[in-house]
């Protein structure tokens, strides 16, 4: 039901074209974790919708000296008319190989479909909330850790997902049989994400989450281990987060375009990648920790 009476915090960022898949995906990166919980795009631009004002005016300031700042920008407070239904019905179920990434409102179809096939070809579904995240299967860097994933057998082994985000990796990680998974990330709102997709899929038993970073002591190596950051992170990172690798252990890495590629391989010294997978101009790297 639409409140008239409710105004939402939004950003208009405008354009001269329609958005292209490849800068939406662009937009997407540079938004990410910015709590945008809502975006529209039309003819003229994009629309960017907020829980709060704050969030808002940050993200204004930090896109006033990019590209995006090109055609103009505009903060405002709308009243809700229904962009948030707008908003979900763009965003279905995903499948990725033997799993699906389902938001709520389209679950109940999914494992419809799903219970409708031979037992052996029914894939994993995976609920994810996108308003807490865009770890939801519709980013290149997320379905190709996804099928990075699959390549490999995991049954038996401990995870380490770092900035578990949404908590989709660390999830489908134990849905593909890996024992138990630990999501790390220093942002309360990831963790709070996350904490509500391991209740939606029930998995509190062998999935934990904690509010740390890569410097924590506290954390001990595993035989995988997640990262799909970014390029600048990853470089950045890689010491940090080759020693959480066990010797002859395992990094999905992701996050970063082919460009990028080249410098990330590179800073993981001691590290050969064993596997690249790409989408569009996204890559993703399993790399063997020798």
């Amino acid at each position: 039901m639409v409140d008239s009476a409710r105004t939402w915090p939004a950003l208009r960022i405008d354009l001269q074209d329609p958005l292209s898949d490849e800068e939406r995906d662009r937009l997407l990166v540079d938004i990410d974790g910015a709590g945008v919980i809502g975006l529209e795009d039309d003819a003229g631009g994009v629309s960017l919708y907020f829980q709060d004002a704050a969030a808002r005016d940050a993200l204004l300031a930090a896109l006033a000296d990019t590209t995006w700042a090109a055609g103009g920008l505009s903060a405002s407070d709308v009243p809700d008319d229904g962009w948030a239904a707008r908003s979900q019905a763009d965003l279905p179920a995903v499948r990725v190989g033997a799993l699906v990434i389902s938001p709520p409102w389209d679950v109940a179809r999914v494992r419809a479909d799903v219970a409708s096939l031979p037992a052996d070809q029914q894939p994993d579904v995976i609920e994810i909330e996108p308003s807490t995240g865009f770890g939801t299967g519709h980013h290149q860097s997320t379905r190709l850790c996804l099928q990075a994933l699959q390549r490999l057998d995991v049954r038996g082994l401990d995870v380490l997902d770092v900035g578990t985000g949404s908590g989709v990796l660390a999830i489908a990680a134990v849905r593909r049989g890996a024992t138990r998974a630990l999501g790390i990330d220093p942002d309360q709102d990831a963790i709070d994400a996350a904490a509500d997709s391991i209740r939606r899929n029930d998995v509190g038993s062998v999935v934990e989450l904690r509010k740390t970073g890569l410097d924590d002591p506290a954390l001990t190596p595993a035989p995988l281990l997640f990262a799909n950051l970014t390029g600048t992170l990853l470089r950045r990172e890689a010491a940090a987060i080759q020693r959480l690798i066990t010797p002859g252990g395992r990094a999905i890495l992701s996050g970063f375009t082919a460009d990028e590629a080249p410098w990330v391989a590179k800073a993981f010294t001691g590290c050969e990648v064993e596997l690249r997978l790409e989408e569009e101009s996204w890559e993703c790297f399993v790399m063997l920790n020798a």
